[in-house]
């Protein structure tokens, strides 16, 4: 690849921070299809901002004008109605850059807040010794730090979300803290 072939298709909007374009991006994952307004382009990535952008989960292509070629990118967070996402240089397959491997798996689970008020049903996706992926909705009404309970863990485990959309979420396992200190806490700041 040469110098050029190098830079992406959002060159003209580098390091300009009020210049904007409008723009489509197809999810690879769930093969969802929206438009957005691409803006505070850098060399890395990019901000998509789109009343729809909760349907994006993690590699995405973007589409700028009429160009018949989709720009590889992964989607890093959500939040409100704008994603970052960092361009892929390579055209390799995505890899991930966990330290530690995930494991693909298929485990029902209950996500609820740490007082046990609000439950959600969901399903685990991807496993590993210190996160999971989770799939189910209503994760947004769920605080940063939750319980996870699986029929055959005996133990809830706290987690914390390192990203979530609509309806997917990758959590951080917290296999230090319980529900134990959480509870004595309360009781401490009640007394």
């Amino acid at each position: 690849m040469s110098a050029d072939n190098n830079k992406h298709s959002l060159a003209h909007l580098q390091d300009q921070p009020d210049a904007e374009e409008e723009a489509l991006v197809v999810d690879f994952d769930n093969l969802a299809v929206i438009n957005v307004v691409v803006s505070n382009v850098s060399e890395w990535g990019c901000r998509l901002t789109s009343v729809d952008i909760s349907e994006l989960y993690k590699n995405v292509g973007i589409r700028v004008g009429d160009t018949g070629r989709l720009m590889k990118a992964q989607v890093t967070s959500v939040r409100g109605n704008d994603a970052a996402v960092l361009f892929l240089k390579t055209d390799k397959i995505v890899t991930d850059k966990r330290r530690e491997k995930r494991n693909n798996v298929n485990i029902p689970v209950k996500v609820a807040d740490l007082e046990g008020i609000t439950e959600i049903s969901g399903i685990i996706v991807d496993a590993g010794k210190n996160g999971c992926r989770i799939s189910a909705k209503g994760l947004a009404a769920l605080p940063e730090e939750v319980v996870l309970s699986m029929g055959k863990i005996e133990r809830p485990v706290i987690a914390e979300f390192a990203w979530r959309t609509a309806n997917a979420a990758g959590l951080r396992l917290l296999w230090n803290r319980t529900l134990e200190e959480f509870s004595n806490d309360e009781e401490t700041q009640d007394a």
